[in-house]
């Protein structure tokens, strides 16, 4: 039995390349499963840097200079983290502080929505079937009460951290910018200097994933944005916090649009009830997840994710169980991953 698993590994890891890749990733992903939360500035940073290096060779194949390309596009970017840093959060800050003081209200309407159902509709519930909901209802909403008030002390608590967190981020984003070919020298150091899996795996992943965060941040600002402007017409309440939410929400591969349409359909239910107004807040939305699945997606990522639709929501419960809310953002090219160290990996193995 020895002997054979013996033989196993030395076909599974045939050369010194395998090992060392294998105690890489191991490395990693213990690092990202138990230190994540003091990992997310970089990776944040990482993510920033990776699609402004895109955006710098864009200017450079016009033909500006390197250092030249580096200040416009760093620039940019703190140009635009600046408007949302002052602009965007202390709205989100404001409108969450609006819910959470309009929640206990619509509770209320809620239960008198409830307590008249069998009066309009006698012949489907009675008033003992209407009693035992709103009694569910109390208690759903003083456990939800309480783990409300949880996460707020808990927030309070890691707001420090997160006030570091966003000055760190600009900085971090500096660094692997201006000095990427440093930073990536001194990373490839530490790799095998005969590396043709690993050069395979990154030469098969390299366009993809570019085109993976490219291509979603566009479909972000998008779908947010075309949001916000679907909200405003119709003027409902909390209009910066539900466009962001559904805006994120397509980072969550099929299920993401499920999920955002229940608070914007909640928020719609309140300010309108069950009238004309609700409908067609109803029929645009839905517009526009279709239009987002059905044109956006394929225009944008037509050749970027070159996975089977089953693999994608396998993905994203597998390592969104794993590593949160880290592995939902990453479960495609997490997926892309395995796919293409599949791919690369010595055939000896076979």
């Amino acid at each position: 039995m020895f002997e054979d698993f013996n033989n196993l590994f030395k076909r599974v890891f045939s050369n010194e390349e395998t090992i060392f890749f294998a105690l890489l990733l191991l490395v990693v992903i213990s690092l990202v499963f138990f230190i994540g939360n003091v990992l997310t500035p970089f990776i944040i940073s990482i993510i920033f840097a990776y699609l402004l290096v895109g955006l710098q060779v864009r200017f450079e194949n016009f033909g500006m200079a390197d250092w030249l390309s580096l200040t416009i596009t760093y620039g940019l970017f703190i140009l635009i983290f600046g408007l949302l840093f002052l602009w965007l959060v202390p709205l989100l800050v404001q409108q969450i502080q609006t819910l959470v003081v309009e929640l206990p209200n619509w509770f209320t309407s809620l239960r008198q929505y409830i307590a008249a159902i069998p009066t309009i509709y006698p012949d489907l519930v009675t008033s003992d079937q209407i009693r035992s909901i709103l009694q569910n209802l109390s208690n759903q909403l003083s456990q939800i009460s309480q783990d409300f008030l949880s996460y707020s002390i808990a927030g309070i608590q890691n707001t420090v951290s997160i006030t570091i967190n966003l000055i760190m981020l600009p900085i971090l984003v500096f660094f692997l910018l201006f000095d990427r070919k440093s930073v990536i020298n001194s990373f490839l150091a530490l790799l095998p200097k005969d590396r043709p899996m690993l050069s395979n795996i990154w030469d098969e992943m390299d366009d993809q994933l570019s085109n993976y965060v490219r291509g979603k941040t566009i479909e972000i600002i998008i779908v947010g944005v075309v949001a916000a402007i679907i909200f405003s017409i119709f003027g409902l309440p909390y209009t910066a916090l539900l466009s962001v939410m559904v805006g994120f929400s397509v980072l969550i591969p099929f299920l993401g649009a499920i999920i955002a349409t229940i608070p914007v359909m909640i928020v719609g239910f309140f300010e309108f009830g069950i009238s004309f107004e609700f409908w067609m807040l109803f029929l645009s939305y839905t517009i526009l997840q279709m239009l987002d699945g059905n044109v956006l997606v394929p225009v944008l990522f037509s050749d970027a994710v070159k996975l089977h639709p089953f693999f994608i929501i396998l993905a994203v419960f597998v390592f969104g169980g794993i590593f949160g809310f880290w592995g939902v953002f990453f479960a495609i090219p997490m997926a892309t991953f395995i796919k293409a160290v599949w791919n690369a990996w010595p055939s000896s193995t076979s």
